[in-house]
């Protein structure tokens, strides 16, 4: 064993390389005295099939989160909006044109983050996209 070395994606757990979608050709080789009972491959397939519906269930619950915690983005950016226009609108009044164009100078930038943030999601949204 000298000089070898092991591959590091098969010690890695969360590495998905050494995955295959197919069984390996020896799990399907017809052993003597071992055709009579094959609970040992069901349970094989059965655990290779709950190994993938946990990997789809978890690719389903990440594309949720993404999707929720990119909602959320947008709606603090239109949060902050509110509340520098509300601020905005007190200056104004008050005539401090200083921080009045502050506040105004605010506002825009937050305007403009909601707005490319729209734009992001219109053109990420997976929805117009044909299923294949």
């Amino acid at each position: 064993m000298k000089g070898k070395k092991v591959p590091r994606q098969g010690v890695n757990r969360n590495s998905h390389d050494h995955r295959a979608s197919q069984l390996p050709w020896f799990w399907s080789i017809d052993i003597p005295r071992d055709t009579s009972s094959k609970s040992w491959l069901t349970e094989f397939y059965r655990i290779h099939w709950l190994h993938t519906k946990a990997a789809k269930d978890h690719w389903e619950e990440e594309e949720e989160l993404l999707t929720s915690e990119f909602q959320w983005v947008i709606n603090y950016f239109q949060h902050r909006l509110k509340c520098w226009w509300e601020k905005y609108m007190d200056h104004a009044a008050a005539n401090t044109h200083g921080t009045a164009c502050y506040v105004a100078r605010q506002q825009e930038i937050y305007d403009h983050l909601a707005e490319q943030g729209k734009l992001k999601w219109q053109q990420m949204n997976l929805q117009n996209f044909p299923i294949c």
